[in-house]
């Protein structure tokens, strides 16, 4: 055999087990693999088998109920409550409120209280995220588990200036202790990773515009046996997406 037929031999060896690899992966990390953006209930039935555990958005409106939406000008009518009635006393949600701040902190702690009471959902069973670290500190001290969104873009598009900036503000937040998590997109892996490992934080991420498949494909193993990153958001959009 010469030496061409070798190489391409040996390469489709190594193809076909990172192949193998990825097919017995995929489905097998349910508990740190979920699924990004789960905005309708029909979603949510949908996916809930492959994705027990879910990310929904949420807008909480002034009077007082938890909307389930991306967008703040949005709305669809359907209220967190419908979740936490379909969930049958197991998966986890990850909650990303989008408009946490001073104003409306008290009256959002006091319903998240009256959810988990009424529905019977165990504070161990949320993620509670939010840009707004400073009003993350009543939900951790609550027993809820709180996450701190880094709220930068894509490090790529930032000057080496404004990337060293966001992750030095990222150090000196976290040493108030208000949250437990610091919950970042893909890009930021390495920097945060570093930035944070002299912190007891977990972190949380997401490749939302990527599906398990490519997930994985494209390099997700390391992700996934990093022992500190405990969440990874994926897309799967099925036919209920919005």
């Amino acid at each position: 055999m010469s030496l061409i037929k070798r190489v391409l031999f040996a390469l489709l060896l190594i193809v076909t087990f990172y192949a193998v690899a990825i097919i017995f992966c995929v489905g097998r990390n349910k508990d740190k693999i979920w699924l990004h953006r789960c905005n309708s209930i029909e979603k949510f039935v949908e996916q809930r088998e492959d994705y027990p555990n879910v990310e929904i958005d949420l807008v909480f409106r002034d009077s007082g109920y938890f909307d389930v939406t991306h967008d703040v000008p949005v709305s669809f009518g359907l209220p967190l409550d419908s979740f936490f009635a379909h969930t049958e006393n197991n998966g986890k949600m990850w909650l990303d409120i989008k408009n946490l701040s001073n104003d409306n902190a008290n009256a959002i702690l006091s319903e998240l209280e009256r959810l988990t009471v009424k529905y019977r959902v165990s504070k161990e069973r949320l993620i509670i995220e939010s840009s707004s670290w400073k009003e993350l500190s009543a939900f951790t001290n609550a027993g809820f588990y709180t996450s701190y969104y880094f709220p930068h873009g894509n490090p790529s598009k930032l000057s080496d200036t404004e990337c060293t900036e966001a992750l030095e503000e990222l150090k000196l937040v976290a040493k108030n202790g208000n949250f437990k998590a610091v919950s970042f997109p893909f890009w930021w892996y390495e920097e945060i990773s570093d930035t944070m490992a002299d912190t007891n934080h977990d972190l949380l991420t997401w490749q939302h515009r990527s599906t398990e498949y490519e997930f994985l494909l494209t390099g997700g193993f390391q992700m996934l046996n990093d022992e500190r990153l405990k969440v990874i958001l994926i897309k799967s959009k099925g036919e209920y997406h919005r």
